[in-house]
């Protein structure tokens, strides 16, 4: 009989935690490879319900990750080769930018994830004004993910 049992255990469905933090850490991954990141890379992200992403880059060795949220304060202004804005509202998007822009510096990437922003705008090239207005542009996007990346605009210097 303890074999039955151990058939049966094994076709239960996994827990909804388990899935939620499959799902987190194949978020991560793609995001991780989108950026191309070191192990050391420092890695900010900007948005709501931040604490189980910022778990997973930690289990992934990235050991310089800070969880930001728009609007607020930031406890430190160290850039980030990856700003990362998630989970973030409409009204909330501008700020984000902005403080996304001001950690990224000339060389980092600002990831912009659909999940909740994207869906509400649905309209592309209104995000991409509303980036470039914080001197962002785009970079590539995926469609299927709904997630936009963005790099610092390099304006060409003026001829005196």
């Amino acid at each position: 009989m303890p074999v039955l049992s151990e058939v049966v255990a094994e076709s239960e469905p996994p827990s909804p935690a388990v899935l939620a933090d499959t799902r987190r850490a194949a978020l991560v991954e793609r995001v991780w490879a989108v950026a191309h990141l070191p192990p050391s890379a420092h890695v900010a992200i900007i948005g709501r319900h931040t604490l189980p992403l910022v778990l997973e880059f930690l289990r992934r060795g990235c050991s310089a990750v800070r969880s930001l949220r728009p609007g607020a304060p930031a406890p430190d202004c160290e850039s980030a080769s990856l700003v990362w804005i998630v989970d973030v509202a409409d009204d909330e998007l501008d700020e984000a930018l902005r403080a996304a822009r001001s950690r990224a510096g000339h060389t980092g990437r600002v990831i912009v994830e659909g999940a909740s922003s994207l869906s509400r705008i649905r309209d592309l090239s209104r995000i991409r004004d509303r980036a470039v207005a914080h001197g962002l542009d785009v970079v590539s996007f995926d469609h299927n993910a709904s997630r936009l990346v963005l790099a610092t605009v390099q304006r060409p210097a003026l001829a005196a």
